[in-house]
């Protein structure tokens, strides 16, 4: 995994790209932050980016594609999937179902958007700290 690699979140909601952007700058900083609005064009840059990604953090309700129709492409793309990029799903409301239907799909997270911004920020710090420390596919190069 390039833990200096881009963080690319998926969401429709502007409020949250402009809530979300500063935090994920603030704990990542040598991450840049990569926003899309659409699963598709997040799947289109995933397909053409010689990239490597360090996290995928996607909101599940989305207009065109949800977020579990995109994880679904990812792991049925052999390059894709390949390239290990670890899926958060970090969403509004939560239900049981969902969840459920999420970890079907090998994510990595599964996470409530908290009210607070503070109460966010802690959220999103574990997450980038532990794949960070994680051993992970990506994290080794093509030479080791």
């Amino acid at each position: 995994m390039e833990v200096n690699g881009p963080i690319i979140c998926i969401d429709d909601d502007t409020d949250d790209e402009v809530l979300l952007t500063p935090i994920l700058n603030e704990i990542a900083p040598l991450s840049p932050v990569i926003f899309f609005s659409s699963a598709q064009r997040a799947l289109d840059y995933l397909k053409t980016t010689k990239d490597r990604p360090f996290l995928i953090i996607s909101e599940v309700s989305l207009q065109e594609m949800s977020g579990i129709e995109l994880r679904q492409l990812i792991e049925e793309d052999s390059a894709l999937r390949k390239r290990a990029i670890p899926f958060i799903f970090f969403t509004h409301p939560v239900y049981k179902h969902l969840v459920e239907e999420a970890y079907e799909l090998t994510i990595q997270g599964f996470f409530e958007k908290q009210q607070s911004q503070q109460a966010m920020r802690s959220q999103l710090q574990a997450i980038v700290d532990y794949w960070s420390n994680c051993l992970h596919p990506n994290r080794f190069t093509e030479e080791d």
